[in-house]
Protein backbone atom coordinates (compact mmCIF):
# COMPACT_ATOMS: atom_id res chain seq x y z
CA UNK A 1 0.00 0.00 0.00
CA UNK A 2 1.49 3.38 -1.03
CA UNK A 3 1.68 6.08 1.56
CA UNK A 4 0.39 9.01 1.65
CA UNK A 5 2.47 12.45 0.87
CA UNK A 6 4.37 13.66 3.55
CA UNK A 7 3.70 17.22 4.48
CA UNK A 8 6.29 19.00 6.44
CA UNK A 9 5.24 21.65 9.55
CA UNK A 10 6.37 24.29 7.18
CA UNK A 11 3.15 23.03 4.95
CA UNK A 12 0.88 22.21 7.51
CA UNK A 13 0.91 25.44 8.94
CA UNK A 14 2.30 28.77 6.97
CA UNK A 15 1.69 30.94 10.57
CA UNK A 16 4.33 28.80 12.33
CA UNK A 17 6.41 31.30 14.52
CA UNK A 18 9.95 31.14 14.39
CA UNK A 19 9.99 30.30 18.07
CA UNK A 20 7.84 27.04 17.10
CA UNK A 21 10.53 25.93 14.25
CA UNK A 22 13.27 26.01 17.16
CA UNK A 23 11.56 24.15 19.36
CA UNK A 24 10.67 21.84 16.57
CA UNK A 25 14.28 21.45 15.57
CA UNK A 26 15.19 21.05 19.26
CA UNK A 27 12.78 18.52 19.57
CA UNK A 28 14.35 16.49 16.93
CA UNK A 29 18.02 17.07 16.96
CA UNK A 30 19.70 15.70 13.60
CA UNK A 31 16.64 14.21 11.86
CA UNK A 32 15.12 15.02 8.93
CA UNK A 33 12.86 14.04 6.22
CA UNK A 34 14.59 11.18 3.68
CA UNK A 35 17.20 10.64 5.98
CA UNK A 36 17.72 6.54 6.53
CA UNK A 37 19.01 5.16 10.16
CA UNK A 38 18.69 2.22 12.25
CA UNK A 39 16.62 1.78 14.99
CA UNK A 40 15.43 -0.37 17.19
CA UNK A 41 11.77 -1.61 18.16
CA UNK A 42 10.92 -1.09 21.62
CA UNK A 43 7.18 -1.71 21.26
CA UNK A 44 4.23 -2.96 19.43
CA UNK A 45 0.78 -1.38 18.80
CA UNK A 46 -2.48 -1.41 16.81
CA UNK A 47 -0.95 2.06 14.82
CA UNK A 48 2.46 0.39 14.29
CA UNK A 49 6.12 -0.22 15.67
CA UNK A 50 7.53 2.42 18.13
CA UNK A 51 10.89 3.15 17.89
CA UNK A 52 13.79 4.67 20.04
CA UNK A 53 15.06 7.75 18.27
CA UNK A 54 17.27 8.69 21.23
CA UNK A 55 15.53 12.03 21.27
CA UNK A 56 12.57 12.88 23.02
CA UNK A 57 9.81 11.83 20.81
CA UNK A 58 9.79 7.85 19.79
CA UNK A 59 9.48 7.13 16.13
CA UNK A 60 6.20 5.22 14.30
CA UNK A 61 6.78 2.75 11.91
CA UNK A 62 2.91 2.43 10.66
CA UNK A 63 1.55 -0.78 10.22
CA UNK A 64 -0.80 0.41 7.78
CA UNK A 65 2.45 0.65 4.67
CA UNK A 66 1.44 -2.99 4.35
CA UNK A 67 -2.09 -5.02 3.95
CA UNK A 68 -3.20 -6.63 6.06
CA UNK A 69 -1.67 -9.56 7.48
CA UNK A 70 1.73 -9.01 5.05
CA UNK A 71 3.78 -7.27 7.69
CA UNK A 72 7.06 -8.67 7.85
CA UNK A 73 8.72 -11.34 10.22
CA UNK A 74 11.35 -8.70 10.67
CA UNK A 75 9.42 -6.17 12.75
CA UNK A 76 8.92 -7.09 16.01
CA UNK A 77 10.38 -5.49 19.38
CA UNK A 78 13.67 -6.24 20.60
CA UNK A 79 14.98 -6.24 16.44
CA UNK A 80 17.21 -3.53 15.15
CA UNK A 81 15.89 -2.65 11.45
CA UNK A 82 16.74 0.03 9.04
CA UNK A 83 14.34 3.19 8.75
CA UNK A 84 13.84 6.02 6.23
CA UNK A 85 12.27 9.39 7.77
CA UNK A 86 9.11 10.53 5.85
CA UNK A 87 6.99 13.09 8.23
CA UNK A 88 8.71 14.87 11.00
CA UNK A 89 5.32 16.95 11.63
CA UNK A 90 4.20 15.88 15.11
CA UNK A 91 5.52 12.21 15.91
CA UNK A 92 8.29 11.01 13.69
CA UNK A 93 6.75 8.88 10.77
CA UNK A 94 9.39 5.85 9.57
CA UNK A 95 8.99 3.95 6.74
CA UNK A 96 10.63 0.09 6.87
CA UNK A 97 9.22 -0.72 3.01
CA UNK A 98 10.87 2.19 1.27
CA UNK A 99 14.72 1.32 3.08
CA UNK A 100 13.68 -2.58 1.78
CA UNK A 101 12.46 -1.41 -1.91
CA UNK A 102 15.12 0.85 -2.26
CA UNK A 103 17.55 -2.09 -1.24
CA UNK A 104 15.79 -4.71 -3.75
CA UNK A 105 16.04 -1.73 -7.04
CA UNK A 106 19.76 -1.31 -6.30
CA UNK A 107 20.00 -5.34 -6.01
CA UNK A 108 18.23 -5.31 -9.60
CA UNK A 109 20.72 -2.74 -10.85
CA UNK A 110 23.45 -3.68 -9.24
CA UNK A 111 22.57 -7.22 -11.16
CA UNK A 112 21.96 -5.86 -14.36
CA UNK A 113 25.51 -3.36 -14.79
CA UNK A 114 27.21 -6.37 -13.75
CA UNK A 115 24.96 -9.00 -16.17
CA UNK A 116 24.56 -11.04 -13.04
CA UNK A 117 21.42 -13.75 -13.26
CA UNK A 118 19.09 -13.13 -10.76
CA UNK A 119 16.63 -15.53 -8.97
CA UNK A 120 12.71 -15.64 -9.58
CA UNK A 121 8.94 -17.01 -8.86
CA UNK A 122 6.54 -16.85 -11.16
CA UNK A 123 3.97 -14.46 -10.10
CA UNK A 124 1.17 -14.31 -12.28
CA UNK A 125 0.32 -15.32 -16.09
CA UNK A 126 -0.71 -11.61 -18.21
CA UNK A 127 -1.30 -10.94 -21.70
CA UNK A 128 2.05 -11.91 -23.62
CA UNK A 129 4.00 -13.46 -20.74
CA UNK A 130 4.36 -13.77 -17.44
CA UNK A 131 4.99 -11.41 -14.17
CA UNK A 132 8.27 -12.66 -11.78
CA UNK A 133 8.83 -11.50 -8.58
CA UNK A 134 12.64 -11.27 -8.51
CA UNK A 135 12.61 -8.43 -5.53
CA UNK A 136 10.71 -6.38 -8.00
CA UNK A 137 8.05 -6.71 -10.34
CA UNK A 138 9.48 -7.83 -13.48
CA UNK A 139 7.75 -8.90 -17.09
CA UNK A 140 8.54 -12.28 -18.49
CA UNK A 141 8.37 -12.36 -22.45
CA UNK A 142 6.15 -15.21 -23.87
CA UNK A 143 9.46 -15.61 -26.70
CA UNK A 144 12.03 -15.52 -23.43
CA UNK A 145 10.09 -18.46 -21.34
CA UNK A 146 11.56 -21.55 -22.70
CA UNK A 147 13.57 -22.55 -26.17
CA UNK A 148 10.32 -23.63 -27.63
CA UNK A 149 7.82 -21.36 -28.38
CA UNK A 150 4.84 -22.29 -24.95
CA UNK A 151 1.59 -22.13 -25.35
CA UNK A 152 0.53 -23.06 -22.04
CA UNK A 153 1.74 -19.84 -19.79
CA UNK A 154 0.07 -21.20 -16.64
CA UNK A 155 1.94 -24.59 -15.89
CA UNK A 156 4.79 -21.88 -15.19
CA UNK A 157 2.81 -19.82 -12.46
CA UNK A 158 4.24 -20.75 -9.22
CA UNK A 159 8.00 -21.90 -10.00
CA UNK A 160 10.76 -20.51 -9.78
CA UNK A 161 13.87 -19.80 -11.98
CA UNK A 162 16.83 -18.17 -12.54
CA UNK A 163 16.62 -15.31 -15.03
CA UNK A 164 18.91 -13.21 -17.11
CA UNK A 165 17.62 -9.19 -16.80
CA UNK A 166 17.74 -8.25 -20.34
CA UNK A 167 16.03 -4.66 -19.90
CA UNK A 168 15.99 -1.79 -16.60
CA UNK A 169 14.95 1.38 -16.38
CA UNK A 170 14.70 2.42 -12.67
CA UNK A 171 12.64 5.50 -13.13
CA UNK A 172 9.72 3.97 -15.34
CA UNK A 173 9.90 0.95 -12.92
CA UNK A 174 10.56 -1.43 -15.68
CA UNK A 175 12.43 -4.75 -15.89
CA UNK A 176 12.54 -7.04 -18.19
CA UNK A 177 14.01 -10.52 -17.75
CA UNK A 178 14.88 -13.60 -19.97
CA UNK A 179 14.63 -17.69 -19.22
CA UNK A 180 15.52 -18.46 -22.50
CA UNK A 181 18.82 -16.40 -22.80
CA UNK A 182 20.52 -18.66 -20.03
CA UNK A 183 18.95 -22.02 -21.66
CA UNK A 184 20.54 -21.03 -24.52
CA UNK A 185 23.88 -19.78 -22.89
CA UNK A 186 23.85 -23.16 -21.38
CA UNK A 187 23.25 -25.33 -24.14
CA UNK A 188 25.94 -23.29 -26.14
CA UNK A 189 28.66 -24.19 -23.75
CA UNK A 190 27.49 -27.47 -23.20
CA UNK A 191 27.24 -27.85 -27.37
CA UNK A 192 31.34 -26.35 -27.53
CA UNK A 193 32.24 -29.05 -24.78
CA UNK A 194 30.63 -32.13 -26.93
CA UNK A 195 32.00 -30.63 -30.21
CA UNK A 196 34.88 -30.53 -28.62
CA UNK A 197 35.36 -33.86 -26.83
CA UNK A 198 33.26 -36.24 -29.48
CA UNK A 199 34.94 -37.85 -32.25
CA UNK A 200 33.89 -40.01 -35.58
CA UNK A 201 33.52 -43.61 -34.79
CA UNK A 202 32.75 -42.49 -30.81
CA UNK A 203 29.94 -45.06 -29.75
CA UNK A 204 27.37 -43.09 -27.40
CA UNK A 205 23.83 -42.63 -25.79
CA UNK A 206 21.15 -40.28 -26.35
CA UNK A 207 17.89 -39.84 -25.80
CA UNK A 208 15.54 -38.81 -28.67
CA UNK A 209 14.59 -35.06 -28.79
CA UNK A 210 12.87 -34.71 -31.69
CA UNK A 211 11.50 -36.63 -34.77
CA UNK A 212 11.09 -35.72 -38.54
CA UNK A 213 10.09 -36.90 -41.75
CA UNK A 214 13.87 -37.16 -42.60
CA UNK A 215 15.06 -38.47 -39.25
CA UNK A 216 15.75 -37.95 -36.10
CA UNK A 217 17.55 -35.59 -33.52
CA UNK A 218 19.24 -36.92 -30.55
CA UNK A 219 20.51 -34.88 -27.50
CA UNK A 220 23.84 -35.95 -27.11
CA UNK A 221 24.00 -34.21 -23.49
CA UNK A 222 24.41 -30.53 -24.53
CA UNK A 223 24.02 -30.75 -28.56
CA UNK A 224 21.71 -32.67 -31.07
CA UNK A 225 23.03 -34.69 -34.00
CA UNK A 226 21.16 -35.91 -36.83
CA UNK A 227 20.10 -39.68 -37.15
CA UNK A 228 19.07 -39.69 -40.75
CA UNK A 229 16.38 -41.98 -41.42
CA UNK A 230 18.66 -44.25 -43.97
CA UNK A 231 21.03 -44.77 -41.28
CA UNK A 232 18.18 -46.12 -38.55
CA UNK A 233 18.68 -49.48 -40.57
CA UNK A 234 20.22 -51.56 -42.90
CA UNK A 235 16.41 -51.92 -44.11
CA UNK A 236 14.11 -49.92 -45.90
CA UNK A 237 12.30 -47.33 -42.81
CA UNK A 238 9.41 -45.80 -44.11
CA UNK A 239 8.27 -43.84 -41.26
CA UNK A 240 11.39 -43.09 -38.18
CA UNK A 241 8.58 -43.16 -35.68
CA UNK A 242 8.07 -47.16 -36.85
CA UNK A 243 11.20 -47.60 -34.84
CA UNK A 244 12.17 -44.33 -32.35
CA UNK A 245 9.83 -42.61 -30.48
CA UNK A 246 10.20 -39.17 -28.41
CA UNK A 247 12.82 -39.13 -25.04
CA UNK A 248 13.48 -42.92 -25.74
CA UNK A 249 17.02 -43.84 -25.13
CA UNK A 250 19.07 -44.85 -27.74
CA UNK A 251 22.70 -45.87 -28.45
CA UNK A 252 24.47 -44.13 -31.36
CA UNK A 253 27.63 -44.27 -33.48
CA UNK A 254 29.07 -40.64 -34.47
CA UNK A 255 29.73 -41.03 -38.38
CA UNK A 256 30.46 -37.38 -39.34
CA UNK A 257 31.54 -34.43 -37.38
CA UNK A 258 31.58 -31.09 -38.70
CA UNK A 259 32.72 -28.24 -36.19
CA UNK A 260 32.72 -25.12 -38.16
CA UNK A 261 28.90 -25.85 -39.40
CA UNK A 262 28.26 -27.49 -35.74
CA UNK A 263 27.06 -30.21 -36.93
CA UNK A 264 27.35 -34.06 -35.91
CA UNK A 265 25.79 -37.04 -38.28
CA UNK A 266 24.59 -40.36 -36.20
CA UNK A 267 24.10 -43.85 -37.27
CA UNK A 268 22.70 -46.76 -35.48
CA UNK A 269 22.90 -49.43 -38.69
CA UNK A 270 26.80 -49.20 -38.51
CA UNK A 271 26.21 -50.92 -34.75
CA UNK A 272 24.60 -53.70 -36.34
CA UNK A 273 26.10 -56.37 -38.48
CA UNK A 274 26.02 -55.39 -42.07
CA UNK A 275 23.77 -58.47 -44.22
CA UNK A 276 25.55 -57.94 -47.39
CA UNK A 277 28.89 -58.88 -45.73
CA UNK A 278 27.10 -62.34 -45.67
CA UNK A 279 24.56 -62.34 -48.40
CA UNK A 280 26.67 -64.55 -50.62
CA UNK A 281 26.89 -67.35 -47.75
CA UNK A 282 22.97 -66.81 -47.28
CA UNK A 283 21.92 -66.30 -50.50
CA UNK A 284 23.53 -68.64 -52.91
CA UNK A 285 23.24 -68.73 -56.62
CA UNK A 286 19.96 -71.60 -57.02
CA UNK A 287 18.18 -70.95 -54.01
CA UNK A 288 14.46 -70.72 -54.21
CA UNK A 289 12.89 -68.76 -51.44
CA UNK A 290 9.93 -66.42 -50.62
CA UNK A 291 9.81 -62.84 -50.59
CA UNK A 292 7.54 -59.65 -50.53
CA UNK A 293 7.75 -57.28 -53.15
CA UNK A 294 8.14 -53.69 -51.58
CA UNK A 295 8.19 -51.63 -54.86
CA UNK A 296 6.89 -52.17 -59.04
CA UNK A 297 8.61 -50.13 -61.46
CA UNK A 298 8.38 -50.52 -65.37
CA UNK A 299 11.53 -52.26 -65.75
CA UNK A 300 10.48 -54.70 -62.54
CA UNK A 301 9.56 -55.16 -59.00
CA UNK A 302 12.17 -55.09 -55.42
CA UNK A 303 11.61 -58.08 -53.30
CA UNK A 304 12.75 -57.91 -49.68
CA UNK A 305 14.63 -61.25 -48.97
CA UNK A 306 15.15 -60.13 -45.09
CA UNK A 307 15.35 -57.39 -43.68
CA UNK A 308 18.07 -54.80 -45.31
CA UNK A 309 18.14 -57.24 -48.49
CA UNK A 310 16.45 -56.47 -51.02
CA UNK A 311 16.65 -58.39 -54.72
CA UNK A 312 15.47 -57.49 -57.98
CA UNK A 313 13.56 -59.27 -60.66
CA UNK A 314 13.50 -57.63 -63.67
CA UNK A 315 10.23 -57.68 -65.83
CA UNK A 316 12.14 -60.22 -68.25
CA UNK A 317 12.75 -62.87 -65.65
CA UNK A 318 8.88 -63.09 -64.89
CA UNK A 319 7.70 -65.57 -67.42
CA UNK A 320 9.34 -67.14 -70.85
CA UNK A 321 6.44 -66.29 -72.54
CA UNK A 322 5.45 -62.07 -73.36
CA UNK A 323 7.52 -61.55 -69.90
CA UNK A 324 6.80 -57.92 -69.69
CA UNK A 325 2.92 -58.59 -70.13
CA UNK A 326 2.70 -61.36 -67.53
CA UNK A 327 4.81 -58.93 -64.97
CA UNK A 328 2.77 -56.00 -65.30
CA UNK A 329 -0.53 -58.08 -64.89
CA UNK A 330 0.50 -60.01 -62.24
CA UNK A 331 3.39 -58.22 -60.07
CA UNK A 332 1.93 -56.01 -56.94
CA UNK A 333 3.28 -54.20 -54.24
CA UNK A 334 2.79 -55.95 -50.97
CA UNK A 335 2.49 -59.59 -52.75
CA UNK A 336 4.62 -62.71 -51.77
CA UNK A 337 6.35 -64.02 -54.43
CA UNK A 338 8.56 -67.29 -54.82
CA UNK A 339 11.76 -66.21 -56.42
CA UNK A 340 15.52 -68.20 -57.44
CA UNK A 341 18.68 -66.26 -57.23
CA UNK A 342 20.02 -66.01 -60.05
CA UNK A 343 23.42 -63.64 -59.35
CA UNK A 344 24.66 -61.85 -56.08
CA UNK A 345 27.00 -58.94 -56.10
CA UNK A 346 28.31 -58.53 -52.68
CA UNK A 347 30.10 -55.20 -53.66
CA UNK A 348 27.52 -53.61 -55.29
CA UNK A 349 24.86 -55.27 -52.69
CA UNK A 350 22.71 -56.21 -56.19
CA UNK A 351 20.59 -59.58 -55.97
CA UNK A 352 19.38 -60.74 -59.25
CA UNK A 353 16.31 -62.76 -59.17
CA UNK A 354 14.00 -65.18 -61.43
CA UNK A 355 10.73 -66.67 -61.37
CA UNK A 356 10.52 -68.02 -64.91
CA UNK A 357 14.23 -70.05 -64.16
CA UNK A 358 11.94 -71.79 -61.56
CA UNK A 359 10.13 -73.34 -64.51
CA UNK A 360 11.34 -75.51 -67.96
CA UNK A 361 12.97 -73.55 -70.25
CA UNK A 362 11.02 -73.51 -73.51
CA UNK A 363 13.78 -72.44 -75.53
CA UNK A 364 15.48 -75.67 -74.59
CA UNK A 365 12.85 -77.22 -76.16
CA UNK A 366 12.35 -75.82 -78.88
CA UNK A 367 16.39 -76.05 -79.92
CA UNK A 368 15.43 -79.49 -80.03
CA UNK A 369 11.90 -79.35 -81.46
CA UNK A 370 12.38 -76.33 -84.54
CA UNK A 371 15.33 -77.43 -86.65
CA UNK A 372 16.26 -75.52 -89.49
CA UNK A 373 13.96 -75.45 -92.29
CA UNK A 374 10.63 -76.98 -90.16
CA UNK A 375 7.39 -75.27 -91.64
CA UNK A 376 5.12 -74.39 -88.75
CA UNK A 377 2.08 -72.07 -88.06
CA UNK A 378 2.12 -68.81 -86.09
CA UNK A 379 0.08 -65.85 -85.02
CA UNK A 380 1.52 -62.13 -85.23
CA UNK A 381 1.95 -60.37 -82.44
CA UNK A 382 4.01 -57.75 -82.89
CA UNK A 383 4.88 -55.43 -86.28
CA UNK A 384 8.22 -53.59 -85.81
CA UNK A 385 9.65 -51.09 -88.23
CA UNK A 386 12.13 -53.89 -89.12
CA UNK A 387 9.94 -57.38 -89.27
CA UNK A 388 7.08 -59.36 -87.04
CA UNK A 389 7.36 -61.16 -84.05
CA UNK A 390 5.06 -64.28 -84.43
CA UNK A 391 3.59 -66.28 -81.82
CA UNK A 392 4.58 -70.23 -82.06
CA UNK A 393 2.64 -72.89 -80.53
CA UNK A 394 4.47 -73.52 -77.99
CA UNK A 395 4.08 -69.91 -76.95
CA UNK A 396 7.56 -68.72 -77.42
CA UNK A 397 8.23 -66.00 -80.22
CA UNK A 398 10.03 -65.69 -82.79
CA UNK A 399 10.80 -63.00 -85.85
CA UNK A 400 10.66 -62.63 -89.45
CA UNK A 401 13.03 -60.24 -90.69
CA UNK A 402 12.04 -57.72 -92.94
CA UNK A 403 14.34 -59.01 -95.73
CA UNK A 404 12.29 -62.55 -95.48
CA UNK A 405 8.85 -61.60 -96.46
CA UNK A 406 9.07 -62.14 -100.17
CA UNK A 407 11.47 -63.42 -102.74
CA UNK A 408 10.67 -61.08 -105.67
CA UNK A 409 9.55 -57.90 -103.55
CA UNK A 410 11.57 -55.23 -101.44
CA UNK A 411 8.75 -55.10 -98.49
CA UNK A 412 9.27 -51.56 -96.78
CA UNK A 413 6.56 -51.72 -94.22
CA UNK A 414 5.80 -54.66 -92.77
CA UNK A 415 2.07 -54.03 -92.15
CA UNK A 416 1.69 -53.68 -95.91
CA UNK A 417 2.33 -57.54 -95.76
CA UNK A 418 0.98 -58.96 -92.48
CA UNK A 419 -1.73 -57.54 -89.34
CA UNK A 420 -1.53 -58.19 -85.91
CA UNK A 421 -3.45 -61.46 -84.50
CA UNK A 422 -3.32 -62.79 -88.29
CA UNK A 423 -2.18 -66.29 -88.69
CA UNK A 424 0.92 -67.30 -91.07
CA UNK A 425 2.90 -70.12 -92.44
CA UNK A 426 6.53 -69.61 -91.29
CA UNK A 427 9.36 -71.77 -91.79
CA UNK A 428 12.29 -72.00 -88.62
CA UNK A 429 15.42 -70.41 -89.85
CA UNK A 430 17.64 -70.90 -87.06
CA UNK A 431 16.98 -71.16 -82.98
CA UNK A 432 19.54 -69.77 -80.65
CA UNK A 433 18.49 -70.75 -77.41
CA UNK A 434 21.17 -68.46 -74.88
CA UNK A 435 19.89 -65.67 -76.49
CA UNK A 436 16.41 -66.63 -76.34
CA UNK A 437 15.66 -65.75 -80.39
CA UNK A 438 14.48 -67.44 -83.42
CA UNK A 439 14.58 -66.93 -86.41
CA UNK A 440 11.93 -67.34 -89.07
CA UNK A 441 10.85 -66.70 -92.41
CA UNK A 442 7.58 -66.43 -94.57
CA UNK A 443 9.27 -66.45 -98.01
CA UNK A 444 10.85 -69.71 -97.40
CA UNK A 445 8.07 -71.52 -97.42
CA UNK A 446 7.86 -71.24 -100.98
CA UNK A 447 10.15 -72.12 -103.48
CA UNK A 448 13.02 -69.31 -104.49
CA UNK A 449 11.55 -68.50 -107.81
CA UNK A 450 15.20 -67.25 -109.15
CA UNK A 451 16.76 -70.73 -108.83
CA UNK A 452 14.66 -71.99 -112.26
CA UNK A 453 16.54 -70.01 -113.95
CA UNK A 454 19.83 -72.26 -113.87
CA UNK A 455 23.20 -71.26 -116.16
CA UNK A 456 22.07 -72.05 -119.77
CA UNK A 457 18.55 -71.41 -119.53
CA UNK A 458 17.09 -69.38 -122.31
CA UNK A 459 14.79 -67.00 -121.41
CA UNK A 460 13.04 -64.13 -123.27
CA UNK A 461 11.41 -60.77 -121.39
CA UNK A 462 11.07 -57.32 -121.66
CA UNK A 463 13.76 -54.70 -120.86
CA UNK A 464 12.76 -52.68 -117.79
CA UNK A 465 15.85 -50.35 -116.88
CA UNK A 466 18.66 -48.78 -119.02
CA UNK A 467 22.48 -48.33 -117.17
CA UNK A 468 25.34 -46.83 -118.50
CA UNK A 469 27.11 -50.66 -118.16
CA UNK A 470 24.13 -52.22 -119.48
CA UNK A 471 20.29 -53.17 -119.56
CA UNK A 472 17.45 -54.96 -117.39
CA UNK A 473 15.57 -57.24 -118.67
CA UNK A 474 12.70 -58.57 -116.59
CA UNK A 475 12.09 -62.54 -116.22
CA UNK A 476 8.85 -62.24 -114.26
CA UNK A 477 7.25 -59.95 -111.71
CA UNK A 478 10.47 -59.05 -108.67
CA UNK A 479 13.16 -61.30 -110.76
CA UNK A 480 15.68 -59.59 -113.21
CA UNK A 481 18.45 -60.49 -115.50
CA UNK A 482 21.19 -58.12 -116.20
CA UNK A 483 22.70 -57.77 -119.99
CA UNK A 484 25.45 -56.39 -119.81
CA UNK A 485 26.23 -53.96 -122.69
CA UNK A 486 29.19 -56.14 -123.95
CA UNK A 487 26.87 -59.20 -123.75
CA UNK A 488 24.19 -57.53 -126.05
CA UNK A 489 24.93 -58.50 -129.70
CA UNK A 490 27.63 -60.64 -131.56
CA UNK A 491 27.41 -58.54 -134.18
CA UNK A 492 30.19 -56.23 -134.08
CA UNK A 493 29.78 -52.61 -135.59
CA UNK A 494 30.78 -51.57 -139.49
CA UNK A 495 33.07 -48.58 -138.07
CA UNK A 496 35.25 -49.57 -135.48
CA UNK A 497 34.95 -46.00 -133.75
CA UNK A 498 30.92 -46.77 -133.22
CA UNK A 499 29.67 -47.82 -130.23
CA UNK A 500 28.09 -51.22 -129.82
CA UNK A 501 24.36 -51.67 -130.04
CA UNK A 502 22.48 -50.71 -126.65
CA UNK A 503 19.27 -51.97 -125.90
CA UNK A 504 16.82 -49.46 -125.27
CA UNK A 505 13.72 -49.97 -122.21
CA UNK A 506 10.83 -51.62 -124.08
CA UNK A 507 12.90 -53.50 -125.76
CA UNK A 508 11.43 -57.27 -126.27
CA UNK A 509 14.61 -59.66 -126.19
CA UNK A 510 15.75 -63.62 -126.10
CA UNK A 511 18.72 -63.92 -124.14
CA UNK A 512 20.81 -67.31 -122.32
CA UNK A 513 21.48 -67.47 -118.37
CA UNK A 514 25.29 -66.84 -118.23
CA UNK A 515 25.12 -66.94 -113.74
CA UNK A 516 22.67 -67.46 -111.26
CA UNK A 517 24.12 -66.20 -107.99
CA UNK A 518 21.34 -66.95 -105.25
CA UNK A 519 23.32 -65.60 -102.35
CA UNK A 520 23.51 -61.96 -103.88
CA UNK A 521 19.91 -62.68 -105.84
CA UNK A 522 21.65 -61.24 -109.16
CA UNK A 523 21.21 -63.14 -112.65
CA UNK A 524 23.00 -62.05 -115.89
CA UNK A 525 21.77 -62.76 -119.35
CA UNK A 526 23.79 -62.62 -122.35
CA UNK A 527 22.07 -62.30 -125.74
CA UNK A 528 25.92 -62.59 -127.31
CA UNK A 529 26.02 -66.30 -125.93
CA UNK A 530 22.83 -67.21 -127.48
CA UNK A 531 23.62 -66.51 -131.20
CA UNK A 532 26.64 -67.59 -130.75
CA UNK A 533 25.03 -71.22 -129.52
CA UNK A 534 22.60 -70.77 -132.23
CA UNK A 535 25.03 -70.35 -134.91
CA UNK A 536 27.22 -73.41 -133.21
CA UNK A 537 24.62 -75.64 -133.59
CA UNK A 538 23.89 -74.80 -137.09
CA UNK A 539 27.32 -75.24 -137.70
CA UNK A 540 27.08 -78.62 -136.38
CA UNK A 541 24.29 -79.23 -138.27
CA UNK A 542 25.58 -78.73 -141.95
CA UNK A 543 28.77 -80.35 -141.16
CA UNK A 544 27.35 -84.11 -140.99
CA UNK A 545 25.05 -83.30 -144.25
CA UNK A 546 26.72 -84.50 -147.74
CA UNK A 547 25.98 -81.32 -149.61
CA UNK A 548 27.67 -79.32 -147.44
CA UNK A 549 26.92 -75.74 -147.82
CA UNK A 550 29.01 -72.24 -148.53
CA UNK A 551 29.46 -70.16 -145.51
CA UNK A 552 27.23 -67.87 -147.95
CA UNK A 553 24.73 -70.19 -147.87
CA UNK A 554 24.68 -70.88 -144.22
CA UNK A 555 24.74 -66.94 -143.11
CA UNK A 556 21.96 -66.32 -145.65
CA UNK A 557 19.87 -69.39 -143.69
CA UNK A 558 20.44 -67.87 -140.50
Amino acid sequence: MALDKTITNFEDNEELSMADLMKEYDDFGSLSVGKELEVTIIEENADGFMVDLGIKSEGLIPKKEYEEGKVPAELKVGNKVKVKVVNLHGQPVLSYREVVEKAKWDNVEKAFKESKHVNGTVTKAVKGGLMVDIGVNAFLHISQIDTHFVKDTEKYVGKSYEFAIIEFDRRDKKVVVSRKKILEDERLTKRNAVLNSIAEGQILDGTVARITDFGAFIDLGGMDGLLHIGELAWHKVKKVDEILHKGQTVRVQVAKVDKAAGKISLSMKNLAANPWDSAAERFPVGLIMKGVVTSVMDYGAFVELEPGVEGLLHASEYAWNDSEGEFKRNVKKGMELEVKIVEVDKEGKKISLSVKKMQTNPWDEAYRHYVPGTKVKGVVQNIMPFGAFVKLPEGIEGLVHISDFSWTSRVKRPEDVVKKGQEVDVMILEVNPQNEKISLSIKHTQPDPSKKYKVGTVVTGKVVRVAEFGAFMELEPGIEALIKNNEASSIKPADRNQPQQILKEGDEVEAKIVKNDFRERKIEASIKKLEFDREKELVKKYANNDDKPTLGQILSEE
